[in-house]
């Protein structure tokens, strides 16, 4: 072989290799950490899981009180509600996790707000009360103007930085849609409902801009839906648990996603961000059954 072609081969060689090492799924994605300090509200069920009232988290989020989990439970051996931890918060753009927590022997209050009421919550087979949102081009839009076919509703706000939470709900409908529009199976007709509960905030050019995002576009059964008038979300939250406001301080909010049928049933009902793009596309085929 010439010297010409050994060269030529060599550079083959290198160029395939710097090309599959960029297509290489196993490299970590970008991640980015962020010290955070907070009191311990709230053992939850998964041992992976504290619920903390965390301080601001400069150039991320604001005080919040949220769920963080951790790789390996034995993190949170020994921490208790009450107690004042630090910890490393590592976010990539699909996941989060916290490391490194560390009891400061401090303690702190429980703010966290355990909202009581009187009201019994709807579950499957009740019916969703009718509620007025305007979409992401200011239109009014009524829960019941999709009678007739079925509809997953959701409920998010753009401010929301967390992987796992918002934005993947978001995400999660914008392939729900994408998967149900090339489905032979798919129902002829069906909405997905994706509705702000940051009324103070949210505004239809804000769901409009934010969407976009994750591929929203004009002419999809996907809208956005938001509200100036916080006395529907409240009026939502009563009848489905949805928690989402300011209390002692410090902000709140919960996960609801829920499945109607033709005529407004509930026939499924998600209280986290654990649902898998299989199981709403399968809720929102049976409830079109």
């Amino acid at each position: 072989m010439s010297f010409l072609k050994i060269r030529l081969f060599s550079l083959f060689i290198c160029t395939l290799g710097i090309f599959l090492s960029g297509c290489d799924r196993s490299v970590e994605p970008a991640t980015r950490i962020f010290p955070v300090r907070g009191v311990v509200q709230k053992q939850m069920d998964d041992p992976a899981m504290m619920l903390i009232d965390h301080e601001e988290i400069p150039g991320f989020m604001p005080r919040m009180i949220m769920p963080f989990r951790v790789l390996d439970p034995a993190e949170f051996d020994g921490i208790k509600p009450g107690m004042v931890v630090t910890l490393n918060f590592h976010v990539t753009d699909s996941d989060s996790w916290a490391s490194d927590v560390t009891p400061t022997g401090e303690t702190g209050a429980i703010t966290l707000e355990e909202r009581a009421t009187s009201k019994k919550l709807l579950g499957i087979g009740d019916t969703l009360s009718d509620f007025e949102f305007l979409d992401e081009n200011g239109k009014p839009v009524r829960i019941s103007d999709f009678r007739g076919m079925p509809v997953a509703l959701t409920f998010v706000f753009s401010r929301c930085p967390v992987p796992e939470y918002c934005p993947r709900m978001m995400d999660h409908f914008a392939r729900v849609r994408e998967k149900l529009d090339t489905d032979p199976e798919a129902p002829e007709a069906y909405r997905l409902l994706t509705i702000s509960f940051d009324s103070e905030y949210d505004s239809p050019e804000i769901m409009k801009s934010w969407g976009s995002r994750f591929g929203h576009a004009e002419g999809q059964a996907w809208s956005l839906l938001s509200t100036p008038d916080s006395t529907t979300i409240d009026a939502v939250s009563s009848e489905i648990g949805l928690r989402f406001g300011e209390a002692n301080g410090t902000l709140q909010h919960n996960l609801r996603t829920v499945v109607l049928d033709r005529e407004g049933v509930i026939r499924a009902l998600y209280t986290d961000e654990t649902w898998e793009i299989v199981d709403l596309i399968d809720a929102i085929k049976t409830a079109d059954s």
